[in-house]
């Protein structure tokens, strides 16, 4: 759900009257982070800035993350007690039971559906960061906790934040009232020089460098069109109107640190949306090269670089909605959360699990497509259990193993998959 102005102008309004003031006291939210990184510290600001806009508070209660001296920076940053910064792999479930009635979730991707699914069954409203999952057993494990929040009535936010930004909201109504036409097809890029690396430290346990390193091993990150290039997926699966039924890809690692991680350099997938419907999506992690970034479809009518300009082409300009974005604030970062925080004071709770899922699993079969060399359906990770997908394409460990032993066997790095082996 995305609020509408009026539905906006409305609980702006109510945050200043009774209806989120009890008492004397002002309404507040209490909030549990999960993840201390880059994101989990962006998140936690993102949701406060939120609140005030409502006219509400957000009181941390505890933080998690798997690195005792970045819980506890938290901590210290927001005036809450450092002995609510929990550290290791387990330190997630000190953080559920802080009090909190919303918990965001921004530790590396592969622990995700282990830790929504914890949060759902103690009944906390989610934000979860994207993507959802790393694996197609993952993937299932989360949208089965999607079901059981939808029947708890708990919000999940996630991470897909171009659905509650300004620039994409006032074009979604035009394109899919037909102004471009029928949309035929469609070019998804999400190319940029290399990401941070992390060698490894003398003091690393393999647990531990594991999660210091996490983007370098698509076993905790999905690899780079699962964890990055996801937002300009999802916005092609927004405006399409549906999902692909298939991927067909390929991709090489050539100029990575051969120390480091086991993923690609670049990868491009072919997604058959069904309807003779294809998109092409290029992700690329190197230095020297041209970088295109961004969203385009084509139309019977027009096309459109989603977020930027619609063009028609008979050269008749195109009236954007922007009924839709008024009063809104501009940062999508910010939006989300005022989208979330909305729900839950108004009683209509935003569940966007299924939504984010989707579109994690989008990336995942494109990303098994260009590892296997393979056609990879969304029925063969999501339905079909003889699928040589289904199982046999997930990570040599599980999220659960972290909470047992540091001693988790690190992949082989330097090492690619190869197309046309099996996993």
């Amino acid at each position: 759900m995305v609020i509408s102005r009026r539905q906006f102008v409305a609980a702006a309004g109510a945050a200043a009257t009774a209806s989120v003031v009890f008492g004397d006291a002002q309404k507040v939210f209490k909030v549990g982070l999960v993840g201390c990184g880059g994101r989990g510290t962006g998140a936690i600001q993102n949701i406060m800035d939120a609140a005030a806009l409502l006219g509400c508070k957000v009181e941390l209660t505890a933080t998690a993350d798997f690195f005792p001296d970045k819980a506890k920076a938290i901590c210290k940053k927001y005036g809450v007690d450092e002995k609510m910064a929990f550290s290791g792999a387990n330190g997630y479930k000190n953080v559920i039971a802080s009090g909190c009635e919303i918990v965001l979730l921004c530790a590396p991707p592969v622990f995700r559906p282990r830790h929504i699914a914890a949060c759902v069954a103690a009944g906390k409203h989610v934000f979860a960061e994207k993507p959802i999952a790393t694996d197609p057993r993952g993937l299932r494990a989360f949208l089965k906790t999607v079901a059981d929040a939808k029947a708890k009535n708990l919000s999940i936010l996630s991470g897909t934040l171009h659905r509650h930004s300004n620039r994409f909201l006032k074009q979604i109504g035009p394109v899919r009232n037909g102004c471009i036409g029928k949309i035929m097809a469609g070019r998804v890029y999400r190319c940029h020089g290399p990401i941070w690396v992390r060698p490894r430290r003398p003091t690393d346990t393999n647990a531990g460098y594991l999660c210091n390193n996490w983007y370098h091993f698509w076993e905790m990150s999905g690899d780079q069109v699962t964890e990055q290039a996801i937002h300009e997926v999802d916005l092609a699966n927004w405006f399409i109107g549906r999902f692909p039924v298939s991927a067909f890809g390929m991709g090489a690692r050539w100029r990575r640190p051969a120390g480091i991680g086991d993923i690609y350099d670049e990868i491009a997938i072919d997604y058959d949306y069904g309807d003779e419907l294809h998109t092409t999506t290029f992700g690329r992690h190197m230095t020297g090269c041209a970088n295109p970034f961004g969203t385009r479809l084509v139309g019977t009518e027009g096309e459109i670089s989603v977020g930027n300009k619609i063009r028609r082409w008979d050269g008749k300009p195109v009236a954007e909605d922007l009924a839709a974005i008024e009063g809104r604030p501009d940062n999508g970062l910010i939006a989300e959360h005022v989208d979330f925080l909305s729900g839950l004071l108004s009683g209509k709770f935003l569940n966007e699990g299924e939504q984010v899922a989707m579109s994690t699993a989008t990336c995942i079969i494109g990303t098994l497509a260009a590892y296997s060399g393979r056609m990879v359906r969304m029925k063969d990770v999501l339905e079909n259990e003889r699928s040589e997908f289904y199982n046999g394409w997930n990570a040599a460990f599980t999220p659960e193993q972290f909470e047992e032993t540091e001693d988790i066997p690190v992949p082989p790095e330097g090492v690619a998959p190869v197309p046309g082996k099996a996993s």
